[in-house]
């Protein structure tokens, strides 16, 4: 029998993100938005013009789901479908003026958000764990740019984790 205390990592993950998510929802409240709100609107203004399909399969969760959001922020003025000039039958997703706007008061929060997460450690030690989280999330299949839908996954990739260097962690 093993001396060593459980890391129990996994653990402490999931209770960071469920902590991150609830206090980014905090943040985001003055805006009037949520953080699904938040999130199409940063994966829209990255890809202007993203059919509502696609944003669909980046993000990892149902078309349903995606128009729903899609809906809200037109209804706020947020975003706009256009018909997509080389397929009639889709529709391509733009900011709007307005969008634009809040998606640049967005990064401050965010910003300032996950600092709020980070106090306390060295720009070192945040490097590395930034390492680290990307290794993990990079060997489970997922974006350290897109916060996909994961609830229900089972066809989670296990792959030995690697840091941004492509060297495996030890």
């Amino acid at each position: 029998m093993s001396s060593r205390r459980p890391r129990r990592i996994a653990f402490l993950l999931a209770q960071l993100g469920s902590d991150a998510s609830a206090a980014f929802e905090r943040a985001l409240a003055p805006l009037g938005i949520t953080a699904s709100e938040a999130g199409l609107l940063r994966l829209i203004g990255r890809n202007p013009g993203i059919g509502q399909k696609a944003a669909s399969e980046q993000l990892g969760v149902g078309p349903s789901r995606v128009v729903a959001v899609l809906d809200r922020l037109e209804r706020q003025g947020n975003v706009e479908r256009r018909r997509s000039t080389t397929d009639r039958r889709n529709h391509e997703v733009h900011l709007t003026a307005q969008g634009e706007r809040l998606l640049a008061a967005l990064r401050p929060i965010a910003e300032s958000h996950e600092a709020a997460f980070t106090e306390g450690l060295d720009e070192g030690d945040i490097d590395r764990l930034a390492d680290y989280l990307e290794a993990i999330a990079a060997s489970r299949g997922l974006s350290r740019d897109v916060h996909r839908d994961t609830r229900g996954r089972s066809d989670a990739p296990v792959r030995s984790p690697r840091r941004s260097d492509g060297n495996t962690l030890r």
